[in-house]
């Protein structure tokens, strides 16, 4: 996760973030814990496979319930782990999460326990009463994915007809009952210049956040990688993100980005040129949120139980918590393939392998294998050229 409203902004804000890694995880406010320099990981929770939608993009392949999902009780237990583990984060994601029947006792458990709990959702089930119920659980922030401004194009892109309406019904619903908000995108060929409508949309509609994942190779997602932007295209939206961070850093708004840590790199190259006091401080900034943090600071629990070090990662299971505890899984008893993608962190091979910039980003490592079969391999989509030593499209 890049936030590029927390980097380019104020000194005194950067400075807040750095100072940040003394504080543990469970005692950082909600947008520092990514600065926390204790390692324990935000943990994606898919409480189900069933969607309501069927999104082109989606990584889980989502549809149908599978019969092994989550029981209350296991489910119950699962909380009782993360609290116990003082982990900094749950993610409720699915599917689609709110379609689930165990969503809102999952919510109100993890509220008792301590956890602090945001849902990843398509926004078309959040009516007036779920919002309420929403904020009664204390769900700290609600997330919302929004493929265009355009609603023919978001529905035909959803699969679903009315799709958009809905999912702006649920974001005012969720306002209106005092949550959090974000509108978020996976940018591709056919929507990426969406991206300026869709932040003006943030800025007029009082969203305070805004954020835009990469296109990953997994699930469905994998059969629509001719349908990711060009290097150029990729620059000219993180351009974009850059020059609003700094316009709107005075508005109530977060820009951030995902699934890239090579867009750090991009802000690292422009601050090199156009304000090369902040250079180091930023790169200290962007060292200490991690870059890739697959299995570090961030771990999937999928709808089975299975653990993945990521959660573009599904064939890469590492356990399962229905059968032996997280904290065995994650912390006292790793499996060799975790341990090898935590000490291969800083040695991979490929462009990724002699960047140097390899510290704050470390590449996609589910792109380096789809497009070239090795997982500690180069990141053919980066738009940074380690060997001539500049970004490939400036544009600035």
């Amino acid at each position: 996760m890049i936030i590029f409203s927390k980097v380019l902004a104020d000194r005194a804000t950067v400075w807040e973030a750095i100072r940040a890694r003394e504080i543990a995880c469970a005692e950082a406010p909600d947008d520092l814990i990514r600065f926390s320099s204790e390692i324990k990981p935000v943990v994606m929770w898919n409480i189900t496979r069933e969607c309501n939608l069927s999104c082109k993009h989606c990584y889980m392949d989502a549809r149908s319930p599978h019969p092994d999902e989550w029981t209350l009780d296991e489910g119950f237990r699962f909380i009782d782990e993360m609290a116990a583990l003082e982990m900094p984060m749950l993610i409720a994601t699915g599917g689609e999460p709110l379609i689930s029947k165990n969503f809102f006792p999952f919510a109100f458990h993890a509220k008792e326990k301590g956890v602090r709990m945001v849902i990843s959702t398509n926004g078309t089930l959040i009516t007036p009463e779920v919002a309420t119920l929403l904020a009664e659980a204390d769900i700290r922030y609600v997330g919302v994915s929004v493929d265009a401004a355009d609603p023919m194009r978001h529905d035909e892109f959803r699969g679903v007809k009315g799709a958009f309406d809905r999912a702006m019904d649920g974001l005012s619903n969720a306002t209106d009952a005092g949550l959090k908000t974000g509108l978020r995108i996976t940018i591709h060929k056919e929507n990426w210049q969406e991206v300026p409508k869709l932040l003006d949309l943030c800025v007029e509609r009082g969203i305070p956040r805004f954020c835009l994942y990469h296109l990953v190779p997994t699930g469905r997602g994998s059969h629509i990688m001719d349908m990711d932007v060009t290097k150029e295209q990729r620059t000219q939206v993180l351009k974009h993100l850059y020059d609003k961070a700094i316009e709107l850093k005075d508005e109530e708004i977060e820009i951030l980005t995902t699934d890239s840590p090579m867009d750090g790199v991009y802000i690292l190259e422009r601050l090199k040129k156009e304000d090369p006091e902040r250079f180091e401080k930023v790169r200290e900034l962007l060292k200490i949120s991690g870059g890739c943090s697959i299995g570090n600071k961030v771990a999937n629990v999928d709808y089975l139980g299975n653990v993945n070090p990521c959660h573009f990662t599904p064939q890469m299971s590492v356990g399962n918590v229905k059968e032996r505890p997280f904290n065995e899984i994650w912390n006292e008893r790793p499996c060799a393939q975790l341990l090898e993608i935590r000490e291969r962190r800083m040695t991979l091979s490929g462009t990724c392998g002699r960047c140097e910039y390899m510290d704050v980003c470390g590449g996609c490592r589910q792109k380096a294998y789809f497009y070239g079969g090795d997982f500690y391999g180069g990141d053919p989509t980066c738009i940074y050229d380690p060997d001539k030593k500049r970004l490939e499209y400036e544009l600035f």
